[in-house]
């Protein structure tokens, strides 16, 4: 277990000093980017124009269908990641473990699965079942984030392989889901009745 923890932090302190030797606008643009407001403001945006756009009635509810599966998997992916790192945290809380990682160099905390990869590949995942172009859009933004996100030290590289994994599989089991179709039609027709659909 240690030998494990031990190759993440050598390679985020790889990660840090190479980037830390960067032009300071790079850095910026990467603190910028690794921020948690302009990529997911962006793909919010984006899911709420995907929300409303269609050329027909049914174009119209499959693209909020489709929209809604992406956020029952991103919710459940979020909470996923949040359980998992919870538990890395309650495994590893003896002080002993405490005393060993604190000595690291560039310790940025314990490894778990990136919320941030997990949320946004979900939503890719589940807008690229019904249009690969949106899909494809969403995965670009998130990969650029998560990326980023690496690169300034706040998730190793393996916490966001993981969350990938974990977001894109919900998204794609919850999209072969026909038990959560009829729900969330009905969630559809409910909303349509307030006029916002």
């Amino acid at each position: 277990m240690i030998h494990v923890l031990s190759s993440y932090v050598t390679i985020l302190c790889f990660l840090l000093t190479r980037f830390q030797g960067l032009p300071a606008q790079v850095n910026r643009a990467l603190d910028f980017l690794a921020g948690g407001y302009v990529v997911p403001t962006a793909l919010a945006l984006a899911a709420l124009i995907r929300w409303f756009e269609g050329a027909t009635a049914a174009d119209r509810v499959a693209n909020q269908r489709a929209v809604l599966h992406g956020l029952v998997a991103a919710l459940t992916g979020w909470g996923l990641a949040a359980l998992i790192g919870l538990a890395w945290k309650q495994g590893l809380s003896d002080p002993g473990w405490e005393q060993v990682l604190s000595g690291w160099p560039c310790w940025q905390g314990l490894p778990f699965p990136s919320p941030a990869a997990a949320v946004g590949f979900a939503l890719g995942t589940a807008l690229w079942r019904r249009d690969w172009h949106w899909g494809l859009g969403y995965c670009l933004a998130t990969g650029l984030w998560t990326v980023s996100q690496v690169c300034r030290g706040l998730h190793y590289p393996m916490d966001v392989v993981v969350g990938t994994a974990l977001g894109a599989g919900l998204a794609w089991l919850l999209g072969s889901a026909g038990w959560l179709d009829r729900t969330l039609d009905t969630f559809i027709c409910l909303v349509r009745r307030w006029m916002l659909a």
